[in-house]
């Protein structure tokens, strides 16, 4: 007989991480440089922080699954047996969990600092200078906690 619950618990877990790699993968690979292709720089970068807004919200739905999973995973079959790969999967989860809060906190940013400056700015303009900065920092940040991600896929 299957353990059902295991399989749900578990499943949930995967879920989260599938959702949270494959997001930034898609965005990463196939609609930026689409969008960076079909629209001048700084359009693009305007257009794609709304796209990396709605990502970072469903990084957080991803997040709690794998915070659901991996916590019921422990706190019914693993707290008697302590290993260092769990410290490790939890670390990785931390990860994922401060590069959310700051890939939200820096959306937002990005977004307030994207109204007030029109598509038409001058390159020397330094509202769009802080705006094109904030954009790389948060698309960097996006694709390095695929990273963490992979850690606790592989430690799971």
């Amino acid at each position: 007989m299957p353990n059902w619950f295991y399989i749900f618990v578990n499943a949930l877990y995967h879920l989260g991480l599938a959702l949270w790699i494959g997001g930034v993968v898609v965005i990463w690979t196939s609609v930026s440089p689409a969008i960076l292709d079909a629209l001048p720089r700084f359009q693009a970068f305007v257009v794609q922080a709304t796209i990396l807004r709605r990502s970072a919200r469903l990084r957080l739905l991803a997040l709690l699954m794998i915070l659901a999973g991996a916590g019921a995973k422990f706190l019914i079959w693993e707290r008697f047996d302590l290993q260092p790969w769990l410290a490790v999967r939890w670390g990785a989860i931390v990860l994922l969990a401060w590069a959310l809060i700051f890939d939200l906190n820096g959306t937002r940013r990005l977004l307030a600092c994207g109204k007030g400056i029109e598509l038409d700015a001058a390159a020397d303009d330094p509202r769009r200078a802080i705006f094109e900065l904030l954009y790389v920092r948060a698309e960097g940040l996006m694709r390095a906690s695929v990273l963490a991600a992979l850690i606790a896929l592989l430690f799971s």
